[in-house]
């Protein structure tokens, strides 16, 4: 056997493991997210609402120019994400002999909440954060400068980590508790005791793998 037939044998067979355990490739164009896949097609289903401020808008600008692929969904929305202000603050993070910071530290925070828009029931919630840096130079233009453009690789890290965040659950809506689960696990864990005697809510005990398989 030649090696260009041996190469082309452990490929073959490699696809076939790979489809046998039931992986997707997460880019391409056999993608869960390819132009054309359930997935994408319901990011293009999701209405987003206005975020407020400058940033929020520069943020939700980002997110259609990510999930808009088919044209806007209008009153044709399944979904509805609401995406809270976003939280910004900058730290001084190298400082010089004379107190004043030499390089500083951007980080924008934020919660998105995903909404069936016919029954306005609360899919899910995230948290998302992001930081970038940037130079603190003598010229105050040339600082406003570099600060705005580390805050929009930020908003743009936001994004991306938001369009992913949908792309999990559309891709296994199962996998992510409902609001009622979430209540009665709330419920339960204030019943075990104060706030500071009680930990974190563990979701490890749910089975993400799909019904059915």
């Amino acid at each position: 056997m030649t090696i260009r037939a041996l190469a082309l044998t452990v490929l073959l067979l490699s696809s076939f493991a790979m489809s046998a355990c039931g992986l997707t490739p997460v880019y391409g164009d056999y993608s869960d997210t390819a132009k054309g896949s359930p997935v994408s097609s319901a990011l293009s289903s999701v209405y987003i609402d206005n975020i407020p401020d400058r940033t929020g808008q520069r943020l939700k600008n980002a997110l259609m120019d990510h999930m808009y692929k088919h044209g806007r969904p209008g009153v044709s929305a399944k979904y509805r994400l609401q995406v809270n202000p976003v939280i910004e603050s900058i730290y001084g993070l190298g400082i010089a002999k004379d107190a004043t910071a030499t390089r500083s530290q951007i980080r924008l925070g934020t919660t998105m909440y995903l909404y069936d828009a016919q029954t306005g029931e609360r899919l899910f919630a995230r948290a998302v954060k992001s930081i970038s840096s940037f130079n603190t130079l003598s010229s105050q233009y040339t600082t406003l400068v570099t600060e705005d453009d580390a805050r929009i690789q930020a908003i743009e890290d936001l994004a991306n980590q938001i369009e992913t965040q949908l792309e999990l659950y559309f891709s296994n809506p199962s996998a992510f508790p409902t609001e009622e689960e979430i209540n009665e696990k709330l419920r339960a864990d204030q019943e075990r005791g104060p706030i500071a005697d009680r930990q974190s809510i563990d979701w490890s005990e749910r089975d993400p793998t799909p019904a059915g398989q």
